[in-house]
């Protein structure tokens, strides 16, 4: 018991600046999670002839969607700016010392509390810029703005230590070891993930195997090829290399890794993989996207390294990639 009350003494024997900051914290990292059932509650559900279900984006928001969309936004606003006043008054103490050791439920929080206040930051010039018409490409940078926003962040607030987050050096064996088991595990998802889950849950739920999110990527890629292959590789690159790393480091590195402390590997694994699937917004393909977050999460629960999951999801991404630009 003594551990337990030194930390409630430690806790309570914080300035009143220091706690309104964890509360502001704690503010930005709801808000970023609540942007998934927000999104999901923008998804349409329509019966098609066959019987089956559509579910795709909502042109027009209802008026209780536009409403809580705003209401999230003052208070996303507000909080983004308490965060900011009270840490530079505290000339931003927390970040410089909390991060250099372990993952830990309060870095966890400020690090989502920062991603979500700079992509807060960037939302508005965003909705300047793009009022001027012609930059449907802004679009497509825009959608994936974030994952910059995720590596970055995590760049800068576990430099020095970012082993903490699963970026280990492996040996060379264990390289090689790694990128057959990697190559194996793609193969079997690659072969059998469509007839295994993803066809037989659709089946099952009578679900439409349409993707609005897919059609979304596919739509921002044939645009890219018609604009020349500069945007053909930057397409890779946010989709096949960043997307991956920055979603490996949130769903694997920060949250899985805390749970396996709090939880256990098996619960762990699980729940991490449930969040990742939750995240892409995508009904009809939450059951693969689900099975794809459990095979990354074995991957590093067996290899104790952000690499193996990050080398899978890369491999994964890219693959999707060059399939829809060469048209296969």
């Amino acid at each position: 018991m003594l551990p337990a009350q030194s930390t409630t003494a430690e806790s309570h024997s914080q300035p009143p600046l220091a706690q309104l900051r964890h509360w502001c914290a704690w503010f930005l990292c709801i808000s970023f999670f609540y942007m998934v059932p927000m999104e999901l509650s923008t998804l349409e559900w329509q019966k098609t002839e066959e019987g089956l279900w559509r579910i795709q984006s909502a042109e027009t928001p209802s008026l209780w969607i536009a409403f809580q969309y705003l209401l999230w936004m003052i208070v996303t606003f507000i909080s983004s700016l308490l965060f900011i006043l009270t840490g530079s008054v505290q000339n931003f103490a927390y970040e410089k010392f909390a991060f250099q050791k372990q993952v830990e439920g309060l870095t966890v929080v400020y690090y989502f509390a920062w991603v979500q206040f700079l992509t807060m930051v960037t939302l508005f010039p965003y909705f300047f810029i793009s009022g001027f018409g012609g930059l449907e490409w802004l679009d497509s940078f825009f959608s994936f703005l974030p994952h910059f926003i995720m590596v970055g962040t995590a760049l800068v607030l576990f430099r020095g230590s970012w082993e903490a987050l699963g970026f280990d050096r492996p040996r060379a064996s264990r390289w090689l070891m790694m990128i057959g088991v990697v190559a194996g595990s793609y193969l079997l998802v690659f072969f059998f993930l469509d007839s295994l889950v993803t066809e037989p849950v659709a089946r099952w739920f009578n679900l439409e195997l349409a993707s609005w999110r897919e059609d979304d990527i596919s739509a921002g890629i044939s645009q890219a090829v018609e604009s020349g292959w500069v945007f053909v590789l930057f397409q890779l690159l946010i989709i096949g290399v960043v997307g991956p790393i920055a979603e490996e480091v949130v769903f694997r590195g920060l949250l899985m890794k805390l749970m396996w402390r709090k939880i256990g590997v098996g619960l762990s694994i699980l729940l991490s993989s449930v969040i990742f699937a939750l995240f892409h917004a995508d009904v009809a393909f939450f059951a693969p996207l689900l099975a794809m977050g459990l095979v990354m999460g074995i991957l590093y629960a067996w290899f104790r390294s952000l690499w193996a999951p990050i080398l899978f999801h890369i491999v994964n991404n890219s693959v999707s990639v060059l399939f829809e630009v060469f048209g296969f």
